[in-house]
């Protein structure tokens, strides 16, 4: 049994029976990894508002027989700010996506793992979809999959081609 002390932002979960959740985080130490969340979605739990999607967290974990599981968590910032309308909401749900799709678990990058945490903190201030655009680019830089030949509008079409599906999170303006 191993336990770690991480730092990291929730970009996907999923439920599983009636209380559990599987949760992805991306963390500035390890990279994505999936953590197994027990009893988070219980009435008593004191956990669960503190592991909302895009909230940036430290928390702690136990790693056993290659099961993690989530043990103490402090939320050291919700995105609040970033969650009033539905715009934001919808670039929010892209940019975790996107972070989810594009990366292997268990591969660290520090560098994406602070355009990750600026991208969220700084989301509520632009109301233009460029804001998306900029981040969708640095994203493929950093990644490795930025060529120079793409035009803006033909970004969304090599994103699906490097993902083999299009994106779930559909932009509404």
């Amino acid at each position: 049994m191993q336990y770690s002390k991480l730092t990291g932002i929730i970009i996907n979960r999923r439920s599983v029976g009636d209380a559990d959740r599987f949760l992805t985080i991306f963390t500035q130490e390890r990279g994505k990894i999936s953590v197994y969340a027990r009893s988070i979605r219980s009435l008593k739990s004191k956990r669960g508002s503190s592991l909302d999607l895009f909230s940036h967290i430290k928390f702690e974990l136990v790693e056993k027989n290659d099961r993690r599981t989530l043990t103490s968590v402090e939320l050291l910032d919700g995105h609040h700010a970033s969650k009033t309308n539905l715009s934001n909401i919808t670039r929010l749900f892209q940019i975790g996506e996107l972070v989810d799709a594009l990366t292997p678990e268990d591969d660290p990058h520090p560098e994406l793992y602070e355009l990750l945490a600026t991208a969220l903190s700084h989301l509520h201030r632009f109301a233009t979809p460029d804001y998306l655009t900029r981040f969708k680019k640095k994203l493929l830089l950093v990644l490795g999959f930025w060529d120079s030949g793409i035009l803006d509008s033909d970004l969304d079409t090599y994103i699906d081609s490097l993902l083999t599906r299009p994106l779930r999170a559909k932009i509404i303006l």
